[in-house]
């Protein structure tokens, strides 16, 4: 499997035409395939620089349309939260998915900032960014999609089923899987029984095939 620090220098070589590169690019990648928002703390522990280098570049993702950067109602304790929304800086780093782009509850971009966290704490695991590159990855091992988490959005142009539908940090080897649920403190030990629950037939499939 492809080492992790490669797969990302690799997508953030994409964001060179739209003034990105090095370890800034690296981080919009890294950021966008996890969520999309981050907080400047977060971004300045990944550069390990001083925190006005952090907020020139959040000013120029603010200034190119791509983000925006508020703090939003219903969010205290970690000031204010730059979210990636930009169709560009998703396409080119070929993350189609409009789900990331959205505007989200305070459940969800905490979610998303403690998944990003997690993530930054443990940069050499292989993670699956994408929810294709999750399907494929499983179905490569010989699981099948029924096995995979999934939900049926409704709409009035039909359904849309959407595997792993939470878009958790979710990382795998040859030899482990990592699964991340992050519980910003808004539910209770149900939503994580739930969440277990529907998880509950691939983790058995894992275990199966030798992987932990």
């Amino acid at each position: 499997m492809d080492r992790p620090d490669l797969c990302l220098r690799e997508r953030a070589g994409a964001l060179k035409p739209l003034g990105w590169k090095g370890r800034r690019a690296e981080w919009i990648a890294l950021a966008c395939c996890h969520g999309g928002v981050f907080t400047r703390v977060q971004w300045t522990s990944f550069l390990g620089c001083h925190h006005e280098k952090v907020g020139r570049a959040v000013r120029k993702l603010v200034a190119q349309g791509v983000a925006i950067e508020e703090k939003p109602p219903g969010i205290k304790g970690i000031g204010r939260i730059c979210r990636i929304h930009g169709r560009p800086i998703y396409k080119a780093l070929g993350l189609g998915d409009r789900r990331r782009r959205r505007i989200t509850s305070p459940e969800v971009t905490m979610r998303r900032l403690l998944g990003l966290d997690y993530a930054l704490e443990h940069p050499r695991l292989p993670w699956l960014p994408t929810e294709a590159d999750r399907v494929a990855a499983f179905e490569a091992l010989g699981i099948e999609r029924g096995l995979l988490p999934q939900r049926v959005y409704r709409g009035a142009l039909g359904g849309i089923r959407r595997f792993f539908p939470l878009g958790l940090p979710i990382a795998l080897d040859a030899e482990r899987a990592v699964f991340v649920y992050a519980e910003p403190g808004y539910e209770t030990a149900t939503a994580i029984r739930s969440w277990g629950a529907k998880h509950g037939d691939l983790w058995k499939a894992l275990w199966d095939l030798g992987i932990k």
